[in-house]
């Protein structure tokens, strides 16, 4: 019975009973206990803030990227009639607003290209982070030395161009074209892998057009659409 009562005040002592062992296995319980604690601190607390972090960072990077692949292409001189053909009837009014397909693709493809080689070239260069985002408080995110992060971006760049078309008068139109760049960046980050989205948009040309417009191109909403729209 004393037996009984004295295993049972020393049970409690730490939930289990480890027998001769209990000292190791205790050890191996709080050792484990404290790291999934430190994985919860680091998943919740630590994660959040340095992915805040390094998305601000890629964004202004990327951003640089667009911006240059944008500016490469304004230095080709591209005028409205380098990608829009304009036919007229016999009588002269419009009867056909073409796209041309050719010099649109091409464009994009260099545009893709160059944004693609800028992005390898960010690639090279390192994220750095504050060591006071490690804590996981907000407030010491920019405090502390910096440590450098090795990133590896891979994703993807789309080119599109944007058709609208503006009255300007009594069959008077203005028809702008924009370039609008967006990349998808995939970041393989020491702690998770994280999406980036970016895009910039600059007006790539634009004419006024004189004449009677048909409603089928005032719908459009890119060049893409435009080529495949006939007016009845």
């Amino acid at each position: 019975m004393n037996k009984i009562k004295e295993s049972k005040r020393k049970f409690p002592f730490f939930i289990l009973n480890f027998g001769k062992n209990g000292k190791f296995y205790r050890f191996l319980t709080i050792l484990f206990v404290v790291f999934a604690l430190f994985l919860c601190y680091v998943k919740f607390l630590v994660t959040p803030l340095v992915e805040e972090t390094c998305n601000a960072n890629i964004k202004v990077n990327s951003t640089k990227c667009i911006n240059y692949a944008i500016t490469e292409a304004m230095n080709q001189n591209i005028t409205y009639d380098d990608l829009i053909n304009i036919v007229t009837d016999s009588s002269g009014q419009i009867s056909m607003i073409q796209a041309n397909s050719v010099q649109i693709n091409i464009l994009s493809k260099m545009i893709n290209r160059v944004t693609l080689a800028q992005l390898s070239n960010f690639a090279k260069t390192k994220i750095q982070i504050p060591i006071g985002a490690f804590t996981g408080i907000s407030a010491f995110s920019g405090v502390g030395p910096t440590v450098d992060i090795d990133i590896f971006p891979y994703g993807d760049v789309h080119c599109k161009f944007k058709s609208e078309f503006l009255s300007a008068g009594i069959n008077q139109t203005i028809h702008k074209i924009y370039l609008n760049v967006e990349t998808n960046i995939r970041v393989v980050l020491p702690v998770k892998t994280i999406n980036v989205e970016n895009q910039g948009e600059v007006l790539l040309c634009e004419s006024l057009i004189i004449g009677k417009i048909p409603d089928v191109y005032l719908q459009s909403g890119n060049l893409t659409e435009m080529l495949n729209l006939i007016p009845s």
